[in-house]
């Protein structure tokens, strides 16, 4: 295994972002480390996993006195590597002997069967922590779920097939 095609060790931006209206809505990983960036574009049930694992992991991993907080800068991306594309896969990890934990995204564009990551970003607890907090709000901020059939409500009405052709108003007027 030659490992990441790119890695993104001295990072100075970790956020996630949305764009669009609700049921319309596009999800990215904004990431920016030395002179480098990435948008990492996914879709919105891969964010909310992301961030409900990176809550379980830091849970259960607790900070120890010998957290360095310092990844290898060696393996730092060339400068001005600008990548930007949708993510089939995503990978989370922690790395004990530094504390630091790591997101690996997989671009299916390049994928060659080597299984190697298109970027790996090592970002800190406290990135990890921020980047969960703003990812669920952005992710519970879109539509409504249907209580019966757990869909999204769209703004304009919901048909829900668990009503069985009923609904509330139907009733009303009996």
């Amino acid at each position: 295994m030659a490992g990441p095609l790119n890695e993104f060790t001295q990072v100075t931006k970790f956020h996630p972002e949305t764009f669009g209206d609700p049921g319309m809505r596009t999800f990215r990983i904004n990431a920016e480390s030395a002179s480098s960036a990435a948008n990492v574009w996914l879709e919105k049930e891969q964010l909310a996993e992301l961030c409900l694992a990176m809550t379980q992991m830091d849970r259960e991993n607790n900070p120890t006195p010998g957290d360095t907080d310092v990844s290898p800068s060696d393996l730092e991306a060339e400068p001005l590597t600008n990548l930007d594309f949708k993510a089939n896969r995503l990978a989370f990890g922690h790395n004990p002997d530094s504390g630091m934990f790591v997101v690996d995204a997989y671009d299916p564009q390049l994928e060659d069967g080597d299984d190697e990551p298109t970027v790996r970003i090592w970002v800190t607890r406290d990135q990890i922590r921020q980047f969960s907090r703003d990812g669920l709000a952005i992710v519970s901020a879109g539509r409504a779920i249907c209580d019966l059939c757990g869909r999204p409500k769209n703004l304009e009405g919901h048909y829900c097939e668990r009503t069985n052709g009923h609904s509330k108003e139907g009733a009303e007027n009996l």
